[in-house]
């Protein structure tokens, strides 16, 4: 059947073409569009064949042609991302983080080269190019474009099954002491905080847990207090996060929906904090006094700050290193199992057992932070 039967394409402008076709949805036939630019009178000739394989053959009877990464990209990929948003299964951040990769570090190497034909040398010396959280995101796009070619019946796309040496971080040479914070000095901190706008974000971090937009996201109704062997703890129901677009989001993982547990001495201090805060009309633990939380961007900031006038007195590590640091006492110092640490920080589970059995709920959390803390 000759395309022009099937699907035409006009000249628009030099090096630009609208291509015209009709696809079958299962219900009607349905008319479809696309400029393509820039694009030469072969390249769109091409793209029409390629959508006549994929749209109008049987299936038994379709070799659909091996797409270049752009094309994956804008008709497979993308519209794939946008849905996960839309439905919730992906927080805006890491859409716009995956975007972002796209535009900056993969398209402008591989938009226009078909899949099948990236040699695994040219690959790694890509890779080779960037830090290791670049190579890591960058690589993650690569992975989900080439299982979206799959799924659509491509072929001969072998570079992907290579074992691929990945950038590693560059260790520090500076004598900088430890990645993450004591026990002393994470209480240290907090007693130095005492009284400060972020002083609740930071005990949600270093005492539950939180990332820092998990624990910016917490409202005075969404803390609660439970009594257990005579102690008060906290429970923040957490179960929406506030992004660095200053907008609540989903969280990162369905699994990241989680009861953090602050314990004694804190629970109260944070007690007193939700106290403070109904009592001037506010509806968040670090409210900026609009009824809002505090954005994202000034809670980085004020933290820098109090180290830098003093208010807290010990070595710099980012905000985000109280998580670790929690992690690391939690583990080490309180002998928490490793498997109950991922589930109190919301990792996703790795293996059948936490994916599908281990289900605890508030009060055992609370027990395990009560027997680690306390000994009972």
């Amino acid at each position: 059947m000759p395309r022009s039967s099937w699907g035409t394409k006009t000249k628009i402008d030099k090096n630009k073409w609208r291509i015209r076709w009709c696809e079958w949805d299962g219900l009607n036939r349905v008319r479809r569009s696309k400029t393509l630019y820039p694009c030469t009178s072969r390249e769109a000739d091409d793209e029409l064949r390629r959508l006549w394989q994929l749209h109008h053959l049987p299936p038994n009877e379709r070799v659909v042609p091996c797409p270049t990464f752009k094309q994956c990209w804008d008709e497979w990929y993308f519209p794939q991302l946008e849905k996960q948003l839309e439905n919730g299964d992906m927080s805006r951040s890491t859409f716009v983080n995956y975007r972002s990769a796209w535009r900056s570090k993969v398209s402008p190497k591989w938009a226009n080269v078909a899949m099948n034909k990236v040699r695994v040398e040219e690959y790694q010396r890509w890779l080779d190019k960037f830090t290791a959280a670049q190579a890591h995101v960058s690589h993650i796009i690569i992975l989900n474009l080439v299982n979206c070619a799959r799924l659509h019946d491509v072929d001969g796309i072998s570079f992907i099954d290579a074992k691929y040496k990945m950038p590693r971080e560059k260790k520090s040479t500076g004598d900088s002491g430890l990645e993450v914070y004591t026990v002393a000095e994470i209480d240290s901190i907090l007693e130095s905080l005492r009284g400060s706008r972020i002083e609740g974000v930071v005990i949600l971090m270093a005492k539950g847990s939180c990332r820092v937009g998990e624990a910016v996201a917490a409202a005075v109704k969404d803390i609660t207090f439970d009594e257990h062997n005579g102690r008060t703890y906290a429970v923040y129901d957490l179960y929406h996060q506030y992004s660095q677009n200053n907008s609540f989001e989903p969280l990162k993982t369905a699994e990241s929906r989680r009861p953090i547990i602050i314990p004694p001495p804190w629970s109260l201090r944070l007690a007193e904090i939700a106290k403070q805060r109904t009592e001037d009309q506010e509806l968040y633990i670090c409210d900026k006094g609009t009824g809002m939380p505090m954005d994202r961007k000034r809670i980085t900031g004020e933290w820098i700050g109090y180290y830098r006038d003093g208010t807290i007195n010990l070595r710099y590590l980012t905000m985000t290193k109280l998580r670790n640091s929690w992690a690391t006492a939690m583990l080490w110092k309180y002998g928490i199992p490793a498997q109950m640490v991922d589930k109190m920080m919301g990792h996703a589970a790795k293996n059948i057992l936490g994916k599908h059995y281990d289900r605890p709920d508030k009060e055992l959390f609370i027990e395990t932070v009560d027997s680690a803390y306390f000994g009972n």
